[in-house]
């Protein structure tokens, strides 16, 4: 078994294991929130496009939409489905974003790309950084996992899946105590198998309110009135983060 980064293997099969998520109704209602607030927004920047889930439904409501990811494994499966000259991928880290100041109307991060941020500085630095992007009166939205849904569904979860030599068995368990949520991966291909960990912070929401007050965004809405998908409603635990920059 062969040890490897976060979304180096996983990306592959990345689609089939979040097969189960509506995103069409999940983009429509990250475009309500973002009409909510924002009267005519042009441009918009995916800090976390992952497999281009989100991208491609998004896209063609603005003029201009640049996408990233830290993992260059999940910008290539992004890439294969990008059909639409509209949309700019690159590989890069939200602690020092490769755009001058100013481009955007609108940034996000989602599906808890935040929780991976483990270290409070960094997280704070991320927050600054991504404020620097952003036009005037800007907006920053942003997803993540809660304290109550890691109790409630992951404190210690095992499920696996194979088809056709490939597959996947992934073991999710919650360090109440310390705040974080661990989830390891053992993906099969073709005879081989890769051990993958992920490790996420599990922020208070109190906490993520100063962070952003002091990195210089006005809290719009900190709730998710999502409905009837358990994966992105806020009574499960996921809750949605609207920020204008100030």
């Amino acid at each position: 078994m062969k040890r490897v980064g976060p979304y180096k293997k996983l990306a592959e099969i990345y689609d089939r294991l979040m097969d189960h998520v509506d995103y069409n109704q999940w983009s429509a209602y990250v475009l309500q929130l973002i009409t909510k607030y924002h009267p005519n927004p042009q441009t918009i920047i995916d800090l976390s496009c992952g497999t281009g889930n989100f991208l491609f439904l998004l896209y063609e409501y603005f003029k201009f939409f640049l996408a990233g990811d830290l993992s260059e494994e999940m910008i290539y499966q992004s890439w294969k489905k990008n059909k639409s000259e509209q949309i700019y991928l690159f590989v890069n880290d939200i602690q020092e974003i490769a755009v001058k100041d100013c481009q955007f109307d609108c940034a996000l991060l989602l599906y808890d790309t935040l929780n991976y941020i483990i270290d409070e500085k960094l997280l704070k630095q991320s927050i600054t950084e991504i404020r620097r992007i952003l036009n005037p009166s800007g907006l920053f939205i942003f997803d993540i996992v809660t304290d109550k849904h890691c109790r409630e569904h992951y404190a210690d979860n095992y499920e696996s899946e194979y088809w056709d030599r490939v597959g996947y068995s992934r073991h999710s368990y919650y360090d109440e105590k310390k705040g974080y949520q661990y989830t390891e991966f053992r993906i099969v291909k073709n005879g081989h198998t890769y051990f993958e960990e992920h490790k996420q912070k599990i922020y208070s929401v109190d906490f993520l309110k100063g962070a952003l007050i002091n990195s210089g965004f006005d809290l719009l809405e900190s709730d998710s009135q999502f409905p009837n998908d358990e994966l992105i409603n806020g009574r499960s635990g996921r809750i949605h983060f609207v920020c204008r920059k100030m």
